[in-house]
């Protein structure tokens, strides 16, 4: 090496310019339509990328949240009727107030379908609520009671956080249903849980997935707890599977925190 100041030292060994590297990936290109497909290629996992980073992004903020001690965090989960979704046999939820590291669990079975059982494609384990007592009603006090719930956390705190394993379907369950969320600053309740008084979403699914780096069909809630060698029984039951589902976050969000 040709020293362009003798006075400049010379290092002893090379410096590396990052700390870590990734094999390259050869491709050739020797056509307008292999550059098609390299451009494809290039995008898919550029949106893979953003989508991992969103949901490490995601774990990070869920794991301020519970260290900031503020808000009550809840846990949904609704079980269907296998042979018609858009009968609702269950609705239960865990509260997790952080403010009090205090939890609540609720489970409701709906009494206008009391005749209705799963088996076929899901086990039947609506009368193994472990967490609580059960409460037959009706659909729509049900649906009274998690909003007195959720009303309650948002004159406390000013919002609420929700927490769910694929949160998304259980949402869709409750929109048919024209459940209101409770709003904030003022504004009136709404159907759009987006436009209410909600923090933000925690998708146990996705945290999962982005502890480790891969989102690619991220398992079930059953699998996910064996995985983490979280002890659960009687899955399928609304009540218990919101009780394992908040479980579940709280342990991926202490192993965020290392």
């Amino acid at each position: 090496m040709q020293r362009i100041d003798p006075k400049l030292p010379v290092p002893q060994q090379p410096t590396p310019f990052c700390s870590q590297y990734i094999d390259a990936q050869e491709f050739q290109v020797n056509s307008k339509n292999a550059f098609s497909r390299l451009q494809q290629k290039v995008k898919k996992a550029n949106k893979a990328a953003d989508k991992l980073q969103r949901a490490k992004d995601d774990l990070r903020r869920a794991a301020e949240l519970v260290q900031g001690k503020h808000y009550v965090f809840c846990a949904i989960d609704i079980e269907a009727w296998e042979q018609d979704h858009s009968i609702l046999l269950e609705i239960g939820w865990s509260l997790y107030d952080s403010k009090s590291d205090r939890y609540m669990d609720q489970h409701y079975l709906i009494n206008s379908y009391r005749h209705l059982e799963n088996g076929r494609y899901v086990s039947d384990q609506k009368m193994q609520f472990a967490f609580g007592t059960s409460v037959w009603c009706s659909l729509d006090q049900a649906l009274k009671e998690l909003k007195k719930d959720l009303d309650w956390c948002v004159q406390r705190d000013g919002g609420f956080v929700l927490v769910g394993h694929g949160l998304d379907s259980d949402l869709r369950y409750l929109r048919k249903a024209k459940f209101l969320w409770p709003g904030s600053n003022g504004r009136g309740d709404t159907l759009d849980v987006n436009q209410s008084a909600l923090v933000t979403i925690c998708n146990t699914d996705e945290m999962y997935a982005a502890s480790i780096s891969n989102l690619h069909n991220p398992p079930s809630l059953g699998s996910t707890l064996g995985i983490l060698g979280i002890d659960c029984w009687n899955l399928h039951n609304a009540g218990n599977d919101a009780h394992y589902t908040m479980l579940l976050f709280m342990e991926l969000i202490k192993k965020a925190n290392g």
